[in-house]
């Protein structure tokens, strides 16, 4: 019990060892399949790589501005909101509003991507950004189906011709379905520097330097299209969810293209950002410009009618009482004028907080109100809004705390608006409270003589007129300090820097992943076919198919010459796999001292049985045993050739009744080795082999012989072999590695069964010197199997 525990292990560790020497076998069987694949797709791999240009990224970093300084405003601290410091912001607009392609829009129209250069190199187009020997200049498009095409510049002399580059999908749709395609005359020639027309478009090509070999141009008109395209290649991020530094980064194929583009939209994006806080200023200035240009006409007016009344009446002086209404008119007036500039801007605000943008840009335009609620106001909002980035900036926005600070802001915008409005009704109220004064007032000069009622008129005009000149004059002073005073909400930090080493396509990871890719599909093909193939490819095989056991393992041979192998190199692994199934063959011997007959056959022509009863019979003599090869395959006779024999007569004209036994054996160049050729093929090769004759000779044979080597036709062919096994002690199948598929073992598994066959072995030829299943210590003795 002990003993078969230990064999089942044995075997257990063998079939074991055995998977991985198959998998091995594998690899070598496919081995040039595998290389060549595996070759492919890294060339395949290699030329795309060549054909695709390097990309470069450029990089700048920005610094974003905070959102108000702590603590309140005092009236008229105008410069203290613009000329706040820097810290955290909602860093996530403004990445947001960098994507835009208005912002990116105004960067287009600075930066050249609407016509791209590109030339021939080394069997590929190299797009070139600096040192182009032409430029083409004040592009008009007529025909949009021109953008995108490739137009190339032909040297002509003094000139150039245009060519328009067909790619190869227009070739085949014009070819078959007659598509239009784009085209110019290409027998024209253009002069350099002047304006050219055709009917796609207008332009004008100047030459740099001398153009030596063509050159190709694309044009593209349309920024949002370009933008589309170039989109992908900018990242905008924010570095540290901890700090407000913003990253710009573009990836361009020109390391020089990229750098501007980079820099361009940092600047572009600051200067929008303080065009955009300066929209309330400009508003005002306007306002106030248009109110000056007025008043300007009024005091000049006023002025020079005051002054013709003096010169008239002789510089008539006013009364003590006509000074005083002059006086209190003249401030009455002025307070009008002011609250209708308040009004302006009331309503301006309103406007803005309606549109919901960012009170805290207002913040300078709320002070010109003069009311201390309002900046009380505005300075809880900033310190509302700095508080709720420093917790936006630890928690979630769902945060308790975070949400409540929210709702602070929400209601101190909505105070805000409501106080701003209280305002204004404010004003309306006192507007109305001026005007009756003034309307008493003016009742009370209509009582004076009509020569002093008239110069305090036209003195109270000048009066009014001057002081709002000068009152419009210093808010126009103080809006344009504002403005000047703003700054951007942003600042750059580090200017646009490339490595100079390209970031894609990473070459050598490339060409490693595809590597990789194409071992696995070589590999893959490999076990495939190995798989599908239906041909025995090893022992292995054939172990799972049967259990006839297997007498011997033979190497592939290759020969041009039909000879005797074992005698070229009686040490060679050739002689030696002989030598071991001599050995098991000697093992199966039913009776020791009688003549034993082995029959040798295959199951179709060409799977090496001739070869293996020649050189059996050769490696037995060697031996010292007396031995005769028979060839009874009379329909395709070979076995003559290997022993150099005559084939005029044999075992078909002894059958036949023409010779006798002692005239067919015909001895060879080795003491112990005979033959019986097959003489001439018979018509009847059938019928003379279930004569008599062929039993009287085997008995004959066995009074001289130790062993009889019979060569038979092919087992699944004809019946020949069936009726030969009966004088068979053993009968040898030979099956060829990679040429007898995997269903002749079985076919030979039911006609053993059917015609309840004995004694029959197995000989594995033609296999290759890698499995090494051949030679010393991998015979297979007889008793193995338990065969009987």
């Amino acid at each position: 019990m002990k003993q078969g525990i230990v064999g089942k292990q044995n075997h257990t560790l063998h079939d074991e060892e055995f998977d991985l020497r198959e998998v091995f076998n594998t690899f070598l069987q496919y081995k040039w399949s595998i290389f060549f694949i595996t070759l492919i797709t890294v060339f395949i791999a290699a030329f795309n790589l060549y054909f695709k240009p390097n990309i470069y990224s450029s990089s700048a970093m920005i610094e974003v501005k905070s959102v108000g300084a702590k603590g309140s405003m005092g009236e008229g601290d105008f410069l203290s909101g613009a000329l706040a410091g820097f810290g955290s912001s909602n860093v996530d607009k403004d990445i947001e509003l960098l994507k835009t392609f208005h912002i990116n829009n105004i960067v287009l129209n600075k930066i050249n991507f609407h016509i791209r250069y590109y030339i021939d190199k080394k069997f590929k187009q190299i797009e070139i950004y600096d040192n182009i020997p032409i430029k083409v200049e004040d592009v008009t498009i007529l025909d949009q189906s021109i953008v995108g095409y490739q137009i190339k510049i032909i040297p002509q002399g003094e000139g150039y011709s245009l060519q328009i580059e067909q790619t190869l999908k227009n070739k085949i749709l014009h070819s078959l379905f007659k598509k239009e395609i784009v085209e110019l005359p290409q027998e024209k020639i253009y002069p350099y520097n002047k304006s050219i027309k055709t009917k796609y478009f207008k332009l004008t090509i100047k030459k740099n330097s001398i153009l030596e070999q063509p050159l190709y141009f694309v044009l593209l008109n349309n920024n949002r299209d370009i933008f589309e395209g170039i989109k992908g290649s900018l990242q905008i991020s924010q570095l540290n969810p901890d700090a407000p530094l913003i990253e710009i980064a573009y990836s361009d194929t020109i390391p020089a293209r990229a750098d501007a583009y980079v820099n361009e939209l940092a600047e572009s994006f600051i200067l929008q950002s303080v065009a955009e806080k300066s929209k309330g200023n400009n508003r005002i200035i306007e306002f106030i410009d248009k109110q000056l240009a007025e008043m300007k006409r009024k005091l000049d007016a006023s002025e020079e009618k005051l002054e013709k009344y003096r010169i008239k009446y002789q510089a008539m002086e006013p009364t003590l009482q006509a000074q005083t209404y002059i006086r209190e008119l003249s401030a009455i007036d002025i307070e009008l004028s002011q609250n209708e500039l308040k009004e302006v801007l009331i309503q301006n605000l309103l406007k803005y907080a309606k549109e919901k943008r960012d009170l805290d840009v207002i913040a300078p335009f709320l002070m010109e109100l003069k009311d201390q609620s309002t900046i009380n106001y505005i300075s809880k909002l900033q310190e509302a809004k700095i508080k709720a980035e420093g917790l936006r900036s630890q928690f979630s926005e769902k945060h308790p705390g975070f949400l409540a600070v929210k709702k602070q802001i929400q209601y101190i915008k909505k105070k805000l608006i409501l106080n701003i409005k209280n305002l204004q009704v404010s004003i309306t109220h006192r507007n109305k409270n001026l005007l009756k004064l003034k309307k008493n007032y003016e009742e009370k000069l209509s009582s004076m003589p009509t020569k002093e009622r008239t110069l305090v008129n036209l003195k109270r005009d000048y009066q009014v007129s001057s002081e709002t000149y000068k009152y419009l004059l210093r808010k126009k002073s103080e809006n344009e300090m504002i403005k000047v005073a703003i700054l951007s909400d942003y600042r750059i930090i580090d200017n646009a820097y490339h490595s100079g080493a390209p970031i894609a396509p990473k070459r050598k990871l490339f060409i490693i992943v595809f590597f990789m890719v194409g071992l696995i599909l070589g590999i893959s093909q490999a076990f495939l076919r190995n798989f599908m193939n239906d041909k025995i490819q090893s022992k292995k095989d054939i172990e799972a198919l049967t259990t006839l056991p297997i007498y011997g393992i033979l190497p592939v041979l290759k020969q041009k010459i039909l000879k005797l192998e074992v005698f070229k190199d009686p040490k060679s692994p050739f002689a030696e796999s002989y030598r071991s199934l001599r050995t098991n063959l000697q093992f199966s011997r039913k009776i020791e001292g009688k003549a034993n007959v082995i029959l040798i056959t295959s199951t179709i022509a060409g799977e090496g049985k001739s070869t293996t009863a020649a050189n059996l019979g050769a490696i037995f003599q060697m031996a010292g045993y007396r031995s005769i090869v028979i060839n009874l395959d009379l329909r395709k006779p070979t076995l003559h050739h290997y022993f150099s024999v005559d084939n005029s007569h044999g075992i078909s004209t002894y059958l036949s009744g023409k010779n006798e036994i002692a005239e067919i054996i015909q001895p060879t160049h080795y003491k112990n080795l005979d033959v019986i050729a097959s003489g001439p093929i018979p018509p009847d090769p059938s019928e003379l082999i279930l004569t008599n004759k062929l039993d009287i000779l085997i008995n004959e044979l066995k009074e001289v012989y130790d062993y009889i080597f019979i060569d038979s036709a092919p087992l699944g062919l004809v019946t020949d072999t069936m009726h030969l096994m009966q004088y068979a002690d053993t009968s040898l199948i030979v099956f060829r590695e990679n040429y007898a598929k995997k269903s002749f073992v079985t076919d030979l598994n039911n006609l053993v069964q059917t015609h309840n066959l004995k004694h029959i072995g197995i000989v594995l030829n033609s296999v290759g010197v890698s499995s090494g299943n051949y030679g010393y210590g991998y015979g297979y003795g007889y008793g193995t199997y338990g065969h009987k």
